[in-house]
């Protein structure tokens, strides 16, 4: 089934293939812990929820830039081909254009059905997850977080806290001002030291702190106290489950396939169009690859960036055009890869013409 060529050729794209990939995931990576990272300065999440949310986002990107990535991957390995004159010892041996499609189609198959089922089974499902980890993350009021030397606030400005320092413990928090509102009344408290505990009588949580004032009420009216202390516990607020509002990239696929509204026939639509961009892009790959010995690849790398960014521009195009009516119903997205595909062939189509004569060969390669 799998000939030397083939072989070959599919041993190099996947090499490229894994080493694309890697550099497009630690970019990914890097890009969401700094994100993350800035949440859990702020007290959102904490750290445990943080590496969680982290291996949920390279969930959900795989899928999507594993077309690209293989995209990239064949286009460097032919051109590297090409720029080596080894194209040349193909052609000589009776190894057509054509025929250089055969490795990259069958690579193409476990690829794309390996994308679809990321992009239409685990990237939902890990978003739905991520929602529901966050707003529950939201919902706890967390110390551990506060970031000493600035103002940390938490439950929609209800608290508002500034730690001078921090023991080495981690467990005290040393010159600590806190604002609040109770029972509709601001007050502030200043401390030498402060903790978070859980308390028994009465129950709840409770953030105790030591050696301080207490100012509460609004100043100039009579209502308004000012107080010394050697211990004192503000209660934190019972935290109300809120609903968790999912978007239509966070509904399982089934939903989508028995639905009626055009906006979530037109989410799928985009989903579908994943594993279908495999194909479109690599039948694209093999023409656009191709150059004249000892010429560089990097122009046809920028070349396919471009080509890249302005097809999954029209996917996103194309969804929008879908549920606003601009096009009809029956074309969805998928006339974005069809498109590509013809484009493909047109190259290839061309490519022959210009070698049919003298004059269409300067001519259709100038094209």
């Amino acid at each position: 089934m799998f000939s030397i060529i083939d072989r070959m050729l599919i041993k190099e794209v996947l090499k490229t293939l894994v080493v694309i990939m890697s550099v497009l995931l630690l970019l990914i990576l890097a890009n969401a812990m700094v994100r993350l990272l800035g949440q859990v300065a702020a007290g959102a999440i904490s750290m445990k929820v943080m590496g969680v949310l982290v291996a949920l986002n390279m969930i959900k990107v795989s899928g999507f830039i594993l077309p690209p990535a293989f995209f990239f991957s064949v286009l460097w390995v032919l051109g590297r081909m090409y720029r080596d004159s080894e194209i040349v010892a193909f052609s000589s041996a009776g190894v057509g254009l054509l025929r250089l499609y055969r490795p990259f189609l069958l690579a193409a198959l476990p690829l794309a059905l390996l994308v679809g089922v990321l992009v239409l089974e685990a990237f939902p499902k890990s978003l739905a997850y991520a929602d529901v980890l966050q707003s529950q993350e939201k919902k706890q009021f967390r110390i551990g977080g506060l970031k000493p030397g600035a103002f940390n606030e938490f439950n929609r400005g209800r608290f508002m806290i500034y730690v001078g320092r921090e023991e080495k413990s981690g467990d005290t928090l040393q010159d600590v001002f806190v604002r609040y509102v109770q029972d509709g009344k601001p007050g502030i408290v200043v401390a030498s030291r402060a903790r978070l505990a859980h308390l028994d009588e009465p129950p709840g949580r409770f953030l105790l702190l030591e050696d301080g004032r207490r100012y509460e009420g609004v100043p100039g009216k009579t209502e308004f106290s000012v107080a010394g202390f050697q211990r004192y516990g503000i209660r934190l607020p019972d935290v109300v489950a809120e609903r968790v509002n999912m978007s239509r990239a966070s509904l399982p696929t089934s939903l989508l396939l028995g639905s009626d509204d055009i906006k979530l026939r037109a989410e799928l639509q985009e989903r579908l169009a994943a594993p279908l961009s495999v194909f479109a892009l690599m039948l694209l790959s093999v023409p656009l690859a191709k150059s004249l010995p000892r010429q560089g690849v990097y122009a046809r790398l920028v070349m396919a960036v471009v080509i890249y960014a302005i097809y999954m521009n029209l996917i996103q195009l194309g969804e929008k055009w879908m549920y606003n009516g601009v096009t009809p119903e029956w074309m969805g997205v998928w006339w974005v890869p069809g498109t590509t595909a013809l484009l493909a062939f047109l190259l290839i189509r061309l490519d022959a013409v210009a070698y049919s004569s003298l004059w269409r060969r300067w001519k259709g390669r100038r094209l």
